[in-house]
């Protein structure tokens, strides 16, 4: 399973495999695999429409924002992404993803045009990486979802500070999710499908119900680099049912970007 693609193609739609399902019910996906596809959809879009290399940089992924507000099933999709914007340093796309003719979520793309010429000016207030995952807690996701192949099952990941504690977590996640089989497993594409977890590393309690979020927002000021990535959480508030949560994503050489959610509590 592990190495498996999340998604086959279809003419034009992606038919979920096993491994892009949830924890939370059997016939429904998990918010990951549908952040990667919307990543890889992009990016496809971006080559066919804008040229990906110029003068002025290369065109990037910088900011992914997800709207998660239907359940998104277990069934083929059909996903539609549109252009909106295309200048000199800036391109923004739509993109929407549907089942039988429903729209279940939507995402705005923001991406820059990073040249490495232009290098960084100001102050960097990252803080430095984790332990190596060599030296973290190897970890078994046990949930009741589980019982089924899920998203979460198929990923390895190594805990630096375990989530559901009372200190912020820190855990290591290695994505090998294609998402369909013949596509190349991009930078943008491996941190989208690791971004989600902002959510229910903040948010986990042991016998609590949790909470479902409502969006994922991923920023990445750099292109990630190897198959280990870290998520550190570094903020958590929630009142009334609903909470908010800021992560920290990065890899062996440091931060590369940032997540964040704001989550419903599962009633």
């Amino acid at each position: 399973m592990p190495g498996d693609p999340l998604f086959r193609q279809d003419d034009d739609h992606y038919i979920p495999t096993d491994r892009a399902r949830g924890p939370w019910t059997f016939d429904s996906l998990h918010g990951s695999p549908v952040a990667a596809l919307i990543a890889h959809c992009v990016e496809l879009r971006m080559l066919e429409s804008v040229s990906a290399s110029t003068d002025a940089g290369e065109l990037r992924i910088a900011r992914q924002t997800i709207d998660l507000f239907r359940r998104v099933p277990y069934g083929p999709l059909s996903v539609d992404v549109e252009q909106i914007r295309e200048g000199r340093r800036v391109a923004v796309f739509q993109t929407r993803v549907s089942c039988d003719g429903k729209l279940l979520t939507q995402a705005t793309s923001l991406c820059l045009r990073a040249n490495e010429r232009l290098g960084s000016v100001g102050a960097d207030h990252a803080v430095e990486p984790p332990p190596p995952p060599d030296e973290a807690t190897p970890n078994v996701v046990d949930r009741v979802g589980n019982r089924w192949v899920s998203y979460p099952g198929t990923l390895e990941m190594r805990h630096v500070v375990s989530p559901g504690g009372s200190q912020p977590p820190v855990v290591w996640i290695r994505n090998d999710a294609r998402v369909v089989a013949d596509s190349p497993l991009t930078p943008a594409v491996r941190a989208a499908g690791i971004a989600d977890f902002v959510s229910p590393f903040a948010n986990m309690q042991p016998g609590r119900s949790g909470y479902v979020n409502a969006d994922i927002t991923m920023h990445l000021h750099r292109q990630p680099v190897g198959e280990w990535h870290y998520l550190r959480v570094v903020s958590r508030g929630a009142s009334d049912g609903v909470a908010t949560a800021q992560a920290v994503l990065g890899d062996r050489l440091g931060a590369y970007g940032a997540s964040s959610a704001a989550s419903l509590i599962n009633i």
